[in-house]
């Protein structure tokens, strides 16, 4: 039996995820943008799947397998989230592999394994047709790790390189492989010398797919200037990242598709000098622990390393953080976790298999009343906007949905509670009055909507950017005027 507890890992993690092949597509979050209107995905280019920088992205592998679902079953959603479903379940059973060479037990393994696939911060990508790039590059990644462990360093290497092509993100990997490696030797030192030499490709690779990971970010402009936020907050936003990874595998409390970049980060806000003391403590127990406990401070490197592309110091996009984020950060943590249950299990075993099961249980459970968010754009938005009421594009997404459905006074409010967050931070958006506005005449509340507009004139400056609205609220404002007369 014990060979074939990977159809275990796999039956479950298929049945918890098995209900995204009902959902559509979500539009209104990069699909449209990613695939459904990208007419290079119905193309079948070659040289465009290589070069491309689409959306700040280079990822010729992941194109190449939105091309190939295109050219099989068109834009059909289900053979999407099938694709998607298969990758994350192949990943899966590849990383209960490698946890039965690292935990010491298959039951430990199937506990690291489930721990991984099932969790809640999975469903972005699991569930978001888009991120196919974190389950692609999940099964390369995973495969060249267990390649490594199997002494296939050139097979590993290559499923490397896949990975890489997949999403930028990969170039993590040789690290993790010297702290892995680290973690298995007696004599550390010594063994990590010799594994830095064999690792050298891989760090030429990494180097060259970082480079082009900046570049591709440079061309959409979406990146935060560091004129507007110095290495003091970015640093901050750093140690939050670390910290907040670890919290959500905890207690995954935060599961909004956009958890929104508000406010920049700064020491008068409680959460990041409580982040910073937290690292700062944790990283003085691993040290003083190192030799006793190495399992922990291996586990702690690959997953700050895991973090740290996406961790804020060159924070780019809407978002503080994604859980999306933690597909590879997670591994390092559930494999503690398998670790641990192994112990625990030697001295208590009906009470520790238990506690997995209930704690599986729990995870698939929060997972799966979760999960409905990602069946439309709406759903998605209306989640965000409830979860997240300081996320101003989230109420802006939301505000969208309600009038879509002539649900006026919701977009009304929602459109308020943006205002009310966007007037606080460091680029306030005044357009949103000139929307509420409106809103206001939709749902036949001329008077209010004449306030709004002359709040808008006072506050927007005569920028290229607002010289349009201006021109318009202008006309507005004299025709209501003209009206009330």
């Amino acid at each position: 039996m014990r060979r074939w507890l990977w159809l275990l890992v796999l039956a479950v993690t298929l049945a918890v995820w098995m209900p995204v092949l009902t959902y559509g597509w979500v539009e209104t979050w990069d699909d449209k943008a990613f695939i459904l209107a990208n007419p290079h995905v119905r193309a079948w280019s070659w040289v465009w799947m290589a070069t491309t920088q689409w959306y700040g992205h280079w990822m010729p592998l992941t194109w190449l397998s939105f091309s190939a679902n295109y050219a099989l079953f068109g834009f059909t959603p289900v053979s999407w989230h099938a694709v998607n479903l298969g990758l994350h379940a192949s990943s899966a059973v590849l990383f209960y592999f490698i946890a039965r060479r690292l935990v010491g037990s298959v039951g430990g393994a199937v506990v690291a394994a489930l721990l991984f696939s099932i969790h809640p911060l999975r469903m972005e990508s699991v569930a978001w047709i888009t991120e196919r790039k974190d389950v692609l590059m999940g099964v390369f990644f995973l495969s060249a790790t267990l390649l490594w462990l199997r002494g296939q360093r050139w097979w590993s290497f290559a499923a490397f390189i896949a990975a890489c092509a997949s999403k930028s993100p990969a170039v993590v990997l040789p690290v993790m492989l010297l702290a892995l490696e680290w973690y298995r030797c007696e004599d550390r030192r010594q063994r990590l010398r010799a594994y830095v030499r064999p690792l050298a490709p891989f760090f030429a690779v990494s180097a060259v797919v970082s480079v082009m990971a900046f570049w591709s970010l440079h061309t959409i402009l979406v990146s935060v200037p560091w004129s507007q936020v110095p290495l003091g907050p970015r640093l901050l936003h750093v140690a939050y990242s670390n910290v907040f990874y670890v919290l959500q595998t905890a207690w995954p409390a935060r599961l909004s598709a956009l958890i929104e970049y508000t406010w920049v980060p700064s020491w008068n806000q409680p959460e990041y000098p409580i982040a910073v003391a937290l690292v700062l403590l944790a990283s003085w127990l691993l040290w003083r622990t190192r030799q006793r406990w190495p399992a922990l401070a291996a586990a702690a490197i690959a997953y700050t390393v895991a973090v740290f592309p996406q961790a804020g110091l060159f924070a780019n996009g809407p978002q503080l953080v994604a859980n999306r984020y933690s597909y590879l950060a997670t591994l390092p943590l559930a494999l503690l976790l398998g670790g641990a249950f192994t112990l625990v299990f030697r001295r208590w075993p009906r009470a520790s298999a238990c506690g997995a099961t209930a704690m599986i249980g729990t995870l698939a459970l929060v997972t799966l009343v979760n999960l409905p968010m990602w069946r439309n754009g709406d759903a998605l938005w209306q989640y965000a906007a409830l979860h997240e009421p300081t996320c101003t594009q989230c109420q802006d997404m939301a505000t969208a949905a309600d009038m879509r459905r002539g649900d006026y006074a919701s977009a009304i409010r929602r459109q308020r509670q943006a205002i009310r967050i966007s007037d606080t931070t460091l680029v306030p958006r005044f357009e949103r009055h000139w929307n509420l506005a409106g809103l206001l005449l939709m749902n036949g509340q001329p008077e209010e909507a004449r306030r709004e507009i002359s709040v808008y004139l006072t506050l927007a400056p005569e920028t290229a950017t607002h010289v349009d609205h201006i021109r318009r609220a202008r006309n507005a404002l004299a025709q209501l005027d003209a009206g009330a007369r």
